[in-house]
């Protein structure tokens, strides 16, 4: 992964956690924390991200807010260790080199301590 792919994705990321990002699904915007950027970079935690999926996730950042503005379902909640995790998808057109893809998108929004949806990351199923 290039290191201006990162900068350009990080640019991004930093205006995206200025703007309001309302979700239907949950009914209540969705903080977008340094924990979401940590989480995808791998930069903390347990779990080292391979270069190539740490590129992916970066790239579909932009989906991600789309995925959480438009999504209107939960498609699954998770409990671990007492905290709730919500997975939201939607079927978004990705670009890809000079073509476009339809690409099933998850977002995945934690519930933190106080009852806030945090948002944590975002991956995608190849067809």
């Amino acid at each position: 992964m290039s290191n201006s792919a990162k900068i350009k994705a990080k640019r991004y990321y930093d205006s995206w956690r200025k703007e309001k990002t309302y979700s239907p699904a949950l009914k209540s915007n969705i903080k977008i924390t340094l924990k979401g950027w940590r989480h995808i970079t791998g930069a903390t935690g347990h779990k080292k991200r391979p270069f190539g999926d740490i590129y992916r996730r970066l790239k579909l950042l932009p989906y991600a807010k789309i995925v959480i503005k438009k999504s209107t379902t939960i498609q699954n909640i998770v409990v671990k260790s007492k905290r709730k995790y919500y997975a939201i998808e939607a079927i978004v057109n990705i670009g890809e080199k000079d073509s476009k893809k339809l690409r099933k998108v998850r977002v995945i929004i934690q519930e933190d301590k106080k009852g806030n949806y945090v948002f944590l990351s975002v991956m995608d199923k190849k067809s």
